[in-house]
């Protein structure tokens, strides 16, 4: 099954429905477990390589579906990071602050 990944580009006024979008596209693509931590933060020593690949590419996927669908203006909020996880939390924190949410500060 084919998904459709052409959503709005997050911007400063879309936050809430951009994030449930693109959990809609990570969890298609099998990347949603890096942003809410089920998924270890690297596999283990005793790995096969193909899982340690496989483990890459879904992080690589993580992030480069996050980037390629925010505004250039808000790039830069997650320039310093290639890890989705951190991107995911460094745009959550960034919104949820700009809300006013009590929970974030």
């Amino acid at each position: 099954m084919e998904v459709n990944s052409s959503i709005p580009v997050l911007t400063p006024n879309n936050w809430n429905t951009w994030k449930r979008d693109m959990k809609a596209i990570l969890m298609h693509y099998g990347c949603w477990r890096f942003n809410i931590k089920i998924e270890k933060d690297d596999p283990d020593v005793g790995s096969t390589y193909k899982e340690k690949y496989d483990f890459q590419l879904r992080n690589d996927r993580t992030f480069t579906h996050i980037y390629r669908h925010i505004s250039p203006e808000l790039k830069s909020l997650i320039s310093d990071t290639t890890v989705g996880a951190v991107a995911w939390k460094l745009l959550k924190d960034y919104f949820d602050k700009s809300a006013g949410n009590p929970a974030t500060r």
